[in-house]
């Protein structure tokens, strides 16, 4: 008898935080440490794309902090781009330099296909996502907007939705949701559904960790200096991470052992 074919493992994201610096100081954010943060260097850069290129992924998240910030940015961007062409190159920004800075609009438009923008009253940059969302749509690249409830007025909600509205960008909003802020716990059961081969996030020190909420450093599971990176990426989890506790994006899937091996529950 012969064995059913296992599908191929292929990652959907994977995250990139090149730097901690940041232009602006979000109180919900815990990925960005101000003027203070630190950037990641070309080296480090450079081996997360060889680490990369050994693995099935369909895209390049690269983030930060603020990521256009970073003094490398424009050689970072290019470099992803030459060393993994056929990759869907999504950049995460507040849009702040891009609006002020020409060279880095320019790098932005030559490298990325989609631009993740975060609007809200935190990040204070409605007149710079005015000017720059246009510019973007008009070059034919994805822009998906994303507003966290807990930080805007109901005016500048509108504003935003009216801009996307206009421009064909794509609208979201959300809830914080990667730390604490009084919520109840979640009745943990099961190893959360979305962490199936899903996302990918690189630390600026090149720790990894499978899933993006997962911004604990005891969470880190491997780095991309071990050997046997490919190996540890698909490897079965058998815990949960620490925000599971809080994250609102929870899901039993019902398995103690993501993925389940082949023909188990």
């Amino acid at each position: 008898m012969t064995r059913p074919l296992i599908p191929p493992r292929v990652l959907k994201t994977a995250k990139v935080k090149i730097t901690t610096k940041c232009n602006r100081s979000c109180d919900f954010c815990i990925f960005a440490d101000g003027a203070h943060g630190e950037n990641m260097s070309l080296e480090l850069f450079a081996r997360i794309l060889d680490r990369l290129g050994t693995v099935p992924f369909r895209q390049l998240h690269i983030n930060g902090g603020e990521p256009t910030v970073h003094r490398d940015f424009p050689a970072l961007s290019r470099l992803a781009h030459t060393r993994l062409p056929d990759t869907v190159m999504v950049l995460g920004t507040n849009a702040i330099t891009l609006a002020r800075n020409q060279r880095l609009l320019d790098v932005t438009l030559e490298v990325y296909d989609q631009i993740l923008i975060g609007c809200d009253d935190e990040h204070g940059n409605y007149d710079e996502v005015a000017h720059v969302v246009p510019l973007l749509r008009q070059a034919g690249k994805t822009v998906v907007i994303n507003s966290v409830l807990e930080a805007i007025s109901s005016s500048h909600l509108d504003q935003v939705a009216a801009l996307c509205e206009r421009t064909g960008a794509i609208h979201v909003t959300n809830h914080v949701h990667h730390i604490d802020v009084g919520q109840p716990d979640n009745r943990l059961g099961g190893l959360c559904a979305r962490n199936v081969d899903q996302h990918l996030m690189v630390e600026i020190d090149g720790s990894c960790y499978r899933c993006f909420n997962a911004m604990a450093k005891e969470d880190s599971e491997f780095t991309v200096w071990d050997d046997d990176f490919a190996t540890k990426l698909f490897a079965p989890r058998t815990q949960h991470y620490r925000f599971c506790l809080k994250c609102h994006e929870y899901t039993d899937s019902g398995r103690q052992i993501v993925p389940a091996t082949a023909g188990g529950a």
